[in-house]
């Protein structure tokens, strides 16, 4: 993981004028090491089977995070042909040259040329790449159910848009560790995995953004281990302590700053109890793609 120190955005420090930012970012072996790496008597780690992280331990929920579970795959999919029936997404094909394709192209044959076929080919759109942030947090009172539907959303969303334009996808948390204080008490900690997207791993998304394990075991506990927190953890804050307003409002430009690839960003940020992913996200899926199914995006979702 690359782990990455600054300053908080001006826009923070005008409020906190000592408030930092640290960020953990990696691909996901490299998360999976981070994950590992926390210590077994912490309390996210030890802590056994509930209900508010889905019945799964950490380990499990670690195998998992490692090996997928595409579990979550078909409401995802339930989603997606909704709005594929709907055509939000542009189906523009060109024939291209190819080794192996539908159709002989017999001049090509005859000449050797290796490339003697012809195949059907979407195209991209030809807008400029986007990163897709997602941050799994949520409000403690969110269900186990709740978060699995607006994990499949948020799933058949960025298959939606990955299938528009080049996209690039993080998947964590950002918040504040409660046992910070004096002039760390604001700091915000972000550990956010660089996932791969061509092709999209449907089962490890599947889990990453959909079981409440992912976030509450694995990415709480590592940030508690980041920032030498006791080993009962303690509380989490949203970050600075400022509920989830300070974060959706300022999302590109704090994290812009640690990936180095989102120069145009979609944030969709942490769950809380009023957030539409939640009460109704097959239409915040509708309104998602209505609003940003191929055009650039800097402002939090």
């Amino acid at each position: 993981m690359i782990r990455t120190r600054l300053d908080a955005v001006p826009a923070i420090r005008k409020d906190y004028p000592t408030a930092s930012d640290t960020f953990l970012i990696g691909d996901a072996a490299q998360t999976a090491r981070l994950f590992d790496s926390v210590n077994p008597a912490r309390g996210s780690r030890k802590d056994g089977r509930d209900e508010w992280t889905g019945r799964l331990t950490f380990d499990e929920s670690l195998a998992r995070f490692r090996d997928g579970d595409p579990a979550l795959v078909p409401a995802s999919d339930a989603y997606l042909t909704k709005l594929t029936d709907r055509a939000l997404i542009s189906r523009r094909w060109q024939i291209v040259p190819a080794v192996a394709g539908g159709a002989p192209n017999v001049a090509a044959a005859l000449a050797g040329h290796p490339l003697a076929m012809r195949r059907r080919q979407r195209l991209q759109s030809d807008q400029a790449p986007l990163a897709i942030i997602v941050d799994v947090a949520s409000s403690a009172g969110i269900s186990t159910e709740n978060l699995k539907k607006r994990g499949a959303a948020v799933l058949a969303l960025v298959r939606m848009l990955s299938a528009t334009r080049a996209v690039s996808l993080y998947v964590g948390v950002s918040v504040t560790c409660g046992h910070l204080r004096g002039d760390r008490q604001q700091d915000a900690t972000h550990v956010f995995t660089r996932c791969d997207t061509a092709p999209l791993d449907l089962a490890r998304l599947a889990h990453m953004l959909g079981h409440p394990s992912t976030a509450r075991r694995l990415y709480y506990g590592a940030a508690y281990e980041a920032e030498g927190a006791p080993t009962s953890d303690g509380n989490l804050y949203w970050p600075y302590r400022e509920g989830p307003i300070a974060i959706r409002t300022h999302a590109h430009e704090i994290l812009s700053r640690a990936i180095p690839d989102a120069c145009e960003s979609l944030y969709i940020g942490a769950a809380h109890i009023s957030d539409p992913a939640i009460s109704d996200p097959g239409k915040w899926l509708d309104d998602m793609m209505t609003q940003h199914g191929g055009a650039p995006v800097t402002e939090a979702a």
